[in-house]
């Protein structure tokens, strides 16, 4: 089962992803070297636990990439599309689906922090729904969570994937060409690609052929290493220099413990005079029964009765329902509705299974619904008509 992953850190994240997957969805994300077989892992992964009636994605990281899902779940939607009205459909196509979505976007490092943010918040349901982002070792700096703020909270993995340890790189090697690669050509391939079995090809491919030995393969003069290590040696001897003139020093030196004075004080006693001041004590203050009666029959004449409220015996049936937007923030949701209900009466919000807050608005005929949706265009919204069954 785990043959085909070369690296110990890799099948122990392999391992874990897999059960994560298992147990339930997930959101994740991976990074690490390039070539290192991130991708290899994860798509491993998700054939292991997916069904047939399941759907698996796996698409680029890119500014169309709301597109490509929709188009691989072949979800019908008009063009061109917003995100607002991607994630109106996807939620719709969710809800009806019955089995479970794995979607994986490869290279992610290529999105902005904000385009992440966004991809996280369109896809992130959890209800039947898998996402795992793939990103190179830039990533890292970008997933601390001051920067992806409240998203960290639901995320359920952020996996560095090391590259593969020298034995299994070997390994790799033998179990492809045999004997074509001696031990010296490999750790010198391990040793310039630093790991990553994509570059270590890519070296076999410009030497042009077999067998390769140690020898084949040129190890590059690194000038600018050479003159780091000059610098870093100098610096160490001029801090030993440094560190041996303040010993010196210090031994001539006698330092005197400092002498601690405690004062004895305390509180003083009621009546005394501390600091040139007589202390005062407080007094109580005295109510009596009459004056407490006084101050609730103040309070019950301040009180007054609410109005009735207004009683409605006839509501016209619903045939209509207008799908304004969906949020996964009920403070969003609550902000559109306060907006839009100066203009439109009976503006509600609907919340899903799923968490999803939608907020709708309901008709009683077609054209009460068209002139809802007119009076929504003018905001700058794109409201979805559904009937009711």
């Amino acid at each position: 089962m785990l043959s085909d992953i070369y690296g110990y850190d890799k099948k122990e994240k392999y391992l874990i992803i897999f059960n994560l997957l298992k147990d339930g969805n997930v959101f994740g994300i991976a990074y690490g070297k390039k070539g290192i077989g991130k991708k290899f892992i994860i798509k491993k992964a998700v054939n292991e636990i997916s069904k047939e009636k399941d759907k698996k994605v796996f698409l680029e990281a890119g500014s169309e990439w709301h597109r490509v899902v929709l188009k691989e779940l072949k979800i019908d939607a008009p063009e061109p599309i917003s995100k607002e009205e991607f994630f109106m459909y996807f939620v719709d196509f969710v809800e009806k689906f019955s089995g479970r979505i794995f979607i994986v976007i490869n290279n992610i490092q290529k999105l902005s922090e904000k385009q992440i943010k966004e991809l996280y918040h369109l896809l992130g349901l959890k209800e039947k729904v898998s996402v795992i982002s793939i990103g190179d070792e830039s990533l890292k700096n970008r997933l601390n969570p001051f920067k992806i703020g409240r998203m960290e909270t639901f995320i359920n993995f952020i996996f560095e994937i090391k590259p593969p340890e020298f034995p299994e790189f070997e390994r790799y090697f033998q179990n492809k060409y045999g004997n074509k690669i001696d031990k010296k050509a490999v750790k010198k391939l391990y040793s310039l690609s630093e790991g990553s079995i994509q570059q270590a090809e890519e070296l076999i491919l410009q030497i042009g052929k077999f067998p390769i030995k140690g020898s084949d393969i040129k190890t590059p003069y690194n000038k600018k290493s050479s003159v780091k290590l000059f610098i870093l040696t100098g610096s160490v001897f001029l801090i030993g220099i440094s560190l041996l003139l303040f010993f010196k020093n210090s031994v001539k030196q006698t330092i005197e413990p400092e002498k601690i004075i405690k004062m004895d004080k305390k509180l003083p006693v009621e009546g005394s005079v501390a600091h040139d001041l007589p202390v005062k004590t407080k007094k109580k203050k005295k109510q009596d029964i009459l004056s407490i009666v006084g101050e609730i029959k103040e309070e019950i004449g301040n009180l007054r009765l609410e109005e009735l409220p207004q009683v409605k015996f006839y509501k016209k049936p619903v045939k209509y329902i207008i799908q304004v937007a969906s949020f996964k923030n009920m403070d969003n949701a609550l902000k559109l509705k306060e907006k839009i209900s100066q203009d439109l009466p009976g503006v509600e919000i609907l919340e899903r299974k799923n968490g999803i807050k939608s907020v709708v608005i309901y008709a009683s005929d077609k054209e009460e619904a068209g002139k809802i949706i007119n009076k929504l265009k003018i905001h700058g919204l794109k409201p979805l008509l559904k009937k009711v069954k």
